[in-house]
């Protein structure tokens, strides 16, 4: 594979149906020579589900199979290790191409290897394409979606350097997002290449205290680096509390789910960086935010009769 432009790593340990649907986007009807790219499947399961799958996808030679014993989030490291393209583009097993989505990305990415800035694919569809020459602003705009796995992405060369680098183990790949603040120029790429598959079981791990602890004390340690300022840490801070963790509590402690999220101390760790009271405002907040969707439920009713 000379010509390896991509690897798409995809760091997995079960729901086969799910990757299944992941891996048939990219092979459905694909227009990308298989020279180009290939796809790497870290799986870190305790059975041999996935390959009983991989049987019935012989016929694709760029499938790298690879059995791990990585703990949890740190499949992500291996799965990058793993990939031998230029650019390695880490993969949530439940994130499927769009139709004509892998050519388009392969393009995107060959229009940036001259100068290999940072990409982010943050695939909102709202704003296609975003530089900046600084990682402050850059992250300022970014906002928390710099904990998305499936938007992180990094040049080979650039892990090359950063092979020894010690990772947090819940948030790994921001640990690789965080080194690269070096660099000269930075993109946001929001053109929508990407389509979540709804996954009714997500969780095993403590939700807010890996997002309102975890989470935040890497923006902290990287403001008092000096590589991201006090005012993107903040406004981080806040956009994580109103869009993310609010609608969190509302998705699992409001609504009837299958989420198998661990919800211990939500007080206790939202106090960490939030204060005291940021409990209490969680709820009314989250609360709020069900009492809009009501009513904008009912005049959608309304307007369509």
């Amino acid at each position: 594979m000379t010509n390896l432009c991509l690897s798409i790593c995809i760091p997995t340990n079960g729901r086969i149906e799910t990757l299944k649907q992941t891996l048939d986007s990219i092979y459905r009807n694909c227009t990308v020579p298989f020279s180009e790219f290939e796809v790497i499947l870290s799986d870190n399961s305790k059975n041999n589900e996935l390959e009983i799958l991989l049987e019935s996808y012989q016929e694709f030679p760029n499938i790298v199979y690879s059995k791990t014993d990585c703990e949890g989030f740190l499949n992500s490291i291996n799965a990058l290790k793993l990939g031998k393209g230029s650019f390695l583009k880490l993969h949530n097993n439940y994130t499927m191409f769009s139709n004509e989505g892998l050519a388009k990305f392969i393009s995107s990415i060959k229009k940036e290897e001259q100068t290999k800035p940072m990409i982010f694919f943050k695939n909102s569809g709202k704003d296609p394409h975003r530089e900046y020459n600084s990682f402050d602003s850059f992250n300022s705009d970014l906002s928390f979606w710099n904990s998305w796995s499936s938007g992180f992405s990094i040049w080979r060369q650039d892990f090359e350097e950063v092979l020894d680098l010690e990772v947090n183990k819940m948030f790994p790949h921001t640990s690789l997002f965080l080194s690269q603040h070096f660099k000269k120029i930075f993109i946001i790429n929001d053109y929508v290449f990407f389509e979540n598959q709804d996954v009714p079981k997500k969780g095993g791990y403590n939700l807010f205290r890996t997002f309102a602890v975890d989470y935040l004390k890497l923006m902290e340690e990287s403001t008092v680096k000096g590589h991201i300022s006090s005012a993107t840490f903040e406004k981080i801070k806040k956009d994580l509390y109103f869009n993310f963790l609010t609608i969190w509590y509302y998705n699992t402690k409001i609504l009837e789910n299958e989420y198998t999220f661990i919800l211990d101390e939500i007080k206790e760790s939202l106090q960490v960086y939030y204060g005291i009271n940021a409990y209490y405002k969680l709820i009314f907040f989250s609360y709020l935010f069900a009492l809009k969707k009501e009513v904008r439920s009912f005049l959608n009713f309304k307007i369509q009769k």
